[in-house]
C-alpha cells in the first residue's frame, strides 16, 4: 500500500473517532398518555360570540372615559374704550330717553372707578337712517363756548379724570343728557343695527393720524341699542328674506334701501362687529341692548294694530302696579316690544342685554357700565361641558379664581386651608349653579333661545381685575350646539 493512502485511512479513521466523540448519547423517549374516545357525533357552534357576566358583580364604578378641559382666563380692564349708544328716536320713546339720561351717571362711575381709570370716548347716533344727509352722523353736544359731537374724558397723571365737555365728568353727564334725548320725530322703522354701521364706518367720525375723532384704531368698542320695538334693519348688506320682528316685517321700498322684504342678517351685523377691529380682536368689541328682552310675555298692542304681540309693559300712572297682556294700549302704557335681533347680535358677541321697561334704570347702566370697562362678568367655554344640576348645583363642572394678590404655590399645601394650588397661584373655589344665584357663579347654556355655553359672575362674585379664572369640566361628546 502506498504512503499516501495509508495517510488517507489515518485521517478517515481520525474524524471518524472525533464525530463519534460528539454524538449527544442522551435518546428521546416517546411518552405514552391515556386517552379515552368521546362518544357521540362531531357538532360545530355557529351561534355568534358573546361575552358571559356575573349579575352578582358591582360596575357602577366604570364609565366612560372623556377628556377632561380646564379653560383659564384673564380678567382685564381696558385702557381704552370707544362707546356708541344708539338711541330710537320713534314716537314711543320719549319717557324711556328721559329716564336713559336720568340714570346715565351710574355709567360713568364704573368707567371712572376702574382701577386705573379708563380713557373712554361717548357719542350717540339715532335708529333713523331715512335722511342720507344725517345719517351715519353724531349728536351734537354744547356746554357753554363748547361744543362737539362726542365726549372725551382721560386720566391726568394724578389720576383725575378731565373730559372736553369742560371739567369732570359732572359735565360730560349734562352732555350725555342733551345728545341722549334725540326726540320722537324719528322713523318709525327702527334700523338700528344699520345705524351703526353707518356711524362706524363714516370718515367724518374716524380718527386719523392728524385728528382725533370718536372712533380710535388703539381702542375697544362698546356699542349699545337702546329701543322699544325690534331691529329693522334691511339690505344692501345682505338678504335674509325671512323675518322674525315683532311687531312684524316692515322693510324699507324707498330709493336708499331697496328691496322690500329682504332684511338685514343678523350674522352680517355679528362678523361686521366681530371684525371691526381686525380680524382675530373680537374681544374688543361687544354689543349691549335695552330693551325688551322676555320673547314670552304678552304685551297690548299700540297704534290700532290688534294683532298680538310680545314684549314688556310699564304701567305709568301705577310704575308699581302690572299690565294687561292682551287688548289695546288706552295711553296709560309704556310698551316695548321683544327686541329679538338685538338681544340676538348682542349674545353673540359676549354682550349683555336688559329691560326696558325697569322702572329704575341706575342699576341696568351701572351693569353697562361694568361691561364697557372690560370687566367680564361671563366667560365662554371652549367645549361643551358635562353638567349634571343636582340641587341647583352644577355638578361636573368646577371654578377658581385667583386674585391678583394670591400667594404663589406649587401644592395645595402652600395655600390658606379653603384654598387651591391652580396654575403656580392660590385660587379659591367658586360654586357654580344652574339656578341663578344673586352673588355667584352660574352655569348658562342657553340663554333667549341663543346658545351661551359659559359661567356668569353676578353681583360681588365679579372677578376684579388682573385675576385669574380657571373653569374645569368633563367635555360632553354629544353636547347640544342648539336651544329651544
Amino acid at each position: 500500500m502506498r504512503a499516501s493512502a495509508v495517510k488517507l485511512l489515518v485521517l478517515l479513521a481520525s474524524l471518524g473517532v472525533a464525530v463519534s466523540a460528539c454524538q449527544d448519547r442522551q435518546r428521546t423517549r416517546r411518552v405514552l398518555e391515556a386517552f379515552v374516545v368521546v362518544p357521540g357525533t362531531p357538532s360545530v357552534d355557529e351561534k355568534a360570540p358573546q361575552v358571559d357576566t356575573d349579575p352578582t358583580r358591582a360596575t357602577d364604578t366604570f364609565s366612560v372615559n372623556v377628556p377632561r378641559q380646564c379653560d383659564t382666563f384673564t380678567q382685564l380692564s381696558v385702557r381704552k374704550v370707544d362707546i356708541l349708544w344708539v338711541v330710537d328716536s320713534s314716537g314711543s320713546m320719549g319717557p324711556k330717553q328721559q329716564r336713559l339720561a336720568a340714570n346715565f351717571q351710574g355709567f360713568i362711575n364704573q368707567l371712572v372707578a376702574a382701577m386705573p381709570p379708563i380713557d373712554f370716548h361717548i357719542a350717540v347716533t339715532t335708529t333713523d337712517s331715512d335722511d342720507p344727509a344725517t345719517r351715519g352722523r353724531l349728536r351734537q353736544w354744547s356746554l357753554g363756548a363748547l361744543r362737539d359731537d362726542f365726549i372725551s374724558c382721560a386720566p391726568d397723571m394724578q389720576g383725575t379724570v378731565i373730559c372736553n365737555t369742560g371739567g369732570n365728568t359732572a359735565t360730560a353727564v349734562m352732555a350725555f343728557n342733551q345728545m341722549a334725548q334725540v326726540g320722537t320725530a324719528g322713523s318709525p322703522q327702527e334700523r338700528g343695527l344699520f345705524a351703526a354701521y353707518l356711524a362706524l364706518t363714516n370718515p367724518l367720525n374716524l380718527s386719523t393720524d392728524a385728528v382725533v375723532r370718536f372712533v380710535r384704531p388703539e381702542a375697544a368698542l362698546y356699542v349699545v341699542f337702546v329701543s322699544d320695538e325690534d331691529d329693522a334693519s334691511c339690505t344692501p348688506l345682505t338678504r335674509q328674506p325671512v323675518c322674525t320682528a315683532d311687531p312684524g316685517c316692515r322693510c324699507a321700498n324707498d330709493q336708499i334701501l331697496t328691496a322690500a322684504g329682504n332684511w338685514g342678517s343678523t350674522e352680517y351685523f355679528t362678523r361686521f362687529f366681530e371684525t371691526y377691529k381686525g380680524y382675530g380682536n373680537g374681544d374688543a368689541v361687544a354689543v349691549a341692548a335695552i330693551t325688551a328682552i322676555d320673547p314670552d310675555a304678552g304685551v297690548p298692542s299700540q297704534f290700532g294694530d290688534p294683532s298680538p304681540h310680545v314684549g314688556c309693559c310699564r304701567n305709568q300712572r301705577d310704575p308699581d302696579a302690572g299690565c294687561p297682556t292682551s287688548g289695546t294700549n288706552d295711553g296709560g302704557l309704556e310698551i316695548a316690544y321683544f327686541g329679538s335681533r338685538y338681544v340676538q347680535v348682542a349674545a353673540q358677541t359676549g354682550g349683555v342685554a336688559v329691560d326696558i321697561c325697569q322702572n329704575d334704570f341706575s342699576g341696568a347702566l351701572a351693569s353697562l357700565g361694568f361691561s364697557a370697562s372690560g370687566l367680564r362678568r361671563e366667560f365662554r367655554l371652549t367645549r361643551g361641558p358635562d353638567v349634571r344640576p343636582l340641587n341647583g348645583l352644577a355638578r361636573g363642572l368646577e371654578a377658581f379664581v385667583s386674585p391678583p394678590t394670591s400667594m404663589m404655590c406649587m401644592v395645595d399645601g402652600n395655600c390658606p386651608v379653603d384654598q387651591f394650588c391652580r396654575n403656580g397661584r392660590c385660587a379659591r373655589r367658586v360654586e357654580v349653579r344652574t339656578d341663578g344665584p344673586t352673588n355667584g357663579a352660574q352655569y348658562v347654556q342657553c340663554d333667549l333661545a341663543g346658545l351661551r355655553n359659559m359661567v356668569r359672575f353676578e353681583g360681588t362674585s365679579v372677578p376684579e381685575s388682573l385675576s385669574t379664572v380657571e373653569v374645569c369640566y368633563d367635555v360632553l361628546a354629544n353636547f347640544q350646539t342648539t336651544c329651544p
